[in-house]
């Protein structure tokens, strides 16, 4: 009977399982050769232990493997976040100390003739304005009511011709020793960088000098075709630029003053911030023995008429 039972379990298992009084019982329903039913009773708890130390097992063997890659992956990361960290680093380092030597050489480089060091004689030096890397040459005057000046235009014996046009006085021309014009260009990028005031220094060909003071001035860009700005008038010569104030810079081949009828560059012989031709011509020709000529080198209120120059000289300061 047990071996018929054996065999009949091995043959025909039921899928209908009943759970009886314990977690570890079951009931299975058995069929014999003689389709008879028959139940058999298994203890499963050893089954059961066995699958949970196989499913125990695989979890903590999943769990290691896990804990491996993980760990490797955080070595790894902050291997490579240790490298590039070191290597911002290093970049950011690099680039203060470019940046510090950079601005050690900028500080160096005077940018107007107040920062020439030592001072001493006037004379040629070239400076390095904010906006001008390369730098230029300019005339310093250090001898002038308490120096620092940057002189823009002197005219003493006549060689180099200032009747010229726009390109030449945007550029400038001349012998800085002798006779010349810095240039428009120049002179904007120097004034344009805090306040400037204005000096001009006139001889007439009987050695009386005397001298214009302006407590601001300064040249606008091309785009403003060098408009002039300029105020606060002091000194012996009188107030002949008051009328050009606001006025845009005119040459023979542009005009840009109020004259309706005629180019007052033309009329005058010369290129200057005119109204209407009248009151100051210090680009005008040069002329001998203080003739009085509307093309002279002319400022109307100190002479109350247009004499001719022996000399003039113009230059500007930073005013703190």
């Amino acid at each position: 009977m047990f071996q018929m039972l054996i065999h009949g379990l091995a043959l025909f298992w039921s899928t209908s399982v009943t759970t009886l009084e314990t977690d570890t019982d079951v009931e299975v329903r058995l069929l014999d050769n003689q389709n008879a039913p028959l139940t058999a009773i298994f203890d499963m708890s050893k089954a059961n232990d066995r699958v949970n130390q196989f499913v125990s097992d695989a979890i903590e063997a999943k769990m290691t493997d896990i804990e491996e890659n993980l760990d490797q992956q955080i070595e790894n990361f902050e291997r490579n976040l240790t490298l590039h960290f070191t290597d911002y680093l290093h970049g950011i380092a690099d680039k203060i100390v470019k940046e510090n030597e950079k601005n050690k050489v900028t500080k160096q480089r005077p940018r107007c003739c107040e920062d020439i060091m030592p001072k001493g004689q006037n004379g040629i030096h070239t400076i390095f304005p904010i906006s001008n890397d390369n730098g230029f040459e300019v005339y310093c005057d250090f001898k002038t009511d308490n120096g620092n000046w940057t002189v823009f235009q002197r005219r003493i014996n006549g060689t180099t011709d200032f009747f010229r046009g726009w390109e030449e006085y945007e550029n400038g021309f001349g012998n800085l020793e002798v006779e010349f014009w810095l240039g428009n260009r120049k002179i904007n990028e120097l004034t344009s960088t805090g306040k400037h005031e204005l000096r001009i220094d006139l001889t007439d060909f009987v050695g009386n000098t005397g001298f214009a003071k302006y407590s601001t001035f300064f040249v606008g860009n091309g785009s403003s075709n060098y408009k002039l700005t300029v105020g606060g008038y002091s000194g012996s010569l009188g107030d002949s630029l008051k009328e050009v104030n606001g006025m845009s810079f005119t040459t023979k081949d542009r005009d840009y003053d109020h004259h309706s009828a005629l180019n007052c560059a033309n009329n005058n012989k010369g290129a200057w911030w005119y109204h209407d031709c009248t009151y100051s011509n210090l680009n005008g020709q040069y002329r001998q023995s203080g003739q009085i000529s509307v093309e002279g080198i002319y400022w109307y209120t100190w002479k109350s008429s247009c004499y001719s120059m022996k000399s003039s000289v113009m230059m500007f300061r930073k005013v703190h």
